[in-house]
């Protein structure tokens, strides 16, 4: 996918570098950089609607929304697929999710994300667009 980039310079863990133009749509390619990185989303029947309100401040946010969504991969076998909407205020996030549940058989296994987690966390507006810089335990 050519809307993310892979931080390479962790060691033991991984990362994502995301570039957009709005803070909402930010929050959007993070979460599918994200699952992108677990299996390849683009095989990946966006067959369930998930909505996610998460509550906190920036960057943390963005963190708390991903492992939200990570929390219903592990639970329900939950891959995001499609980002739908996202509703943003100035302490929450309301984040409408389309997927599939995870089936071995279909989807390609790449790596297995613990967490999103707040070390070198970064969410700033870079000129025109928002960049977010992540790193995963894996």
């Amino acid at each position: 996918m050519s809307f993310y980039e892979i931080i390479e310079d962790v060691t033991a863990d991984t990362g994502i570098r995301v570039r957009t133009k709005t803070l909402e749509e930010l929050f959007c390619k993070a979460i599918l950089a994200t699952f992108n990185e677990i299996t390849d989303i683009e095989n990946v029947k966006p067959s369930k609607r998930v909505e996610l309100e998460v509550r906190g401040e920036l960057p943390y946010l963005l963190a708390d929304t991903i492992n939200q969504a990570l929390v219903l991969h592990e639970k329900e076998k939950f891959v995001v697929s499609k980002c739908e909407s996202v509703k943003l205020g100035e302490d929450w996030v309301k984040v409408v999710l389309l997927g599939g549940e995870y089936d071995p058989k279909i989807h390609p296994s790449k790596l297995v994300i613990k967490a999103a987690t707040y070390h070198r966390l970064r969410l700033e507006k870079v000129g025109e667009e928002f960049v977010a810089e992540v790193i995963f335990d894996i």
